[in-house]
């Protein structure tokens, strides 16, 4: 009797659950000991898209990097999109992982070091991976699963910055602490995800390396922070 193929795993996985983490990413019907194979292949994949970009990204030169063949991509990815997908999330669970260490090892004893704190770290991580969320961005066409993904980690994101910040809210001058927290939040995103996404041919950034934006940011988060405001109506959390 010839021997069926395994299924192909769906491209609607649940990110999450169980069946929707980097594991289940591939075929449900893999084994612990092969886990090491996809490791090894998410390594793969991870240095191909980030060596030669999107264009040039192709499951023949991943096997080709990874030393398998064709096949045994395909037995665990139905496609390149769904393998960008694996990617995109094995990245987020890192810089989840790496937001959760930024509340383990705060030792600020004021709001200036506890923005420092943050703000330095945050820098550190994204540097380790800011090339290949550039290349993930580039190439991502619009996946309504990892978009939820990627709320889910900025809501950690968040978590985390309020639990370093919020120990010194009477030092922010804004009549609603919570309120100047959450944005202060939003502009560091806003600013370090505009560096990350930029293309390799935007220019916009060259003369801002990553030491020059973390200091200036922290100067600008802080101050902002800081700055004492009347108390305005029309401020109000709605």
């Amino acid at each position: 009797m010839k021997k069926r193929r395994p299924p192909e795993p769906p491209s609607d996985l649940p990110v999450g659950t169980k069946e929707g983490r980097l594991s289940a990413h591939a075929n449900p019907a893999l084994q612990r000991r092969s886990m090491r194979s996809v490791e090894k292949l998410m390594t793969a994949a991870e240095a191909v898209l980030g060596r030669e970009g999107w264009a040039a990204f192709t499951i023949n030169a991943v096997a080709a990097e990874a030393g398998i063949s064709v096949g045994g991509i395909y037995r665990r990815f139905a496609s390149k999109e769904q393998l960008l997908r694996a990617i995109k999330d094995q990245v987020l669970d890192r810089a989840d992982a790496d937001h959760k260490e930024i509340a383990a090892t705060s030792k600020a004893k004021s709001l200036d070091d506890a923005i420092a704190h943050y703000v330095s770290r945050r820098i550190a991580s994204l540097r380790s991976y800011s090339g290949i969320m550039r290349q993930i961005f580039e190439g991502q066409q619009r996946d309504l699963v990892m978009e939820e993904r990627g709320r889910q980690s900025i809501n950690v994101g968040i978590r985390v910055f309020r639990s370093v910040i919020s120990p010194f809210r009477s030092e922010i001058g804004h009549p609603d602490p919570e309120l100047a927290i959450d944005a202060a939040f939003y502009m560091i995103v806003g600013i370090v995800m505009r560096r990350v996404r930029s293309p390799i041919s935007d220019l916009s950034f060259d003369h801002i390396d990553w030491s020059v934006l973390e200091s200036e940011m922290t100067l600008a988060i802080t101050l902002y922070l800081k700055a004492t405001r009347p108390v305005k109506k029309s401020q109000a959390r709605k």
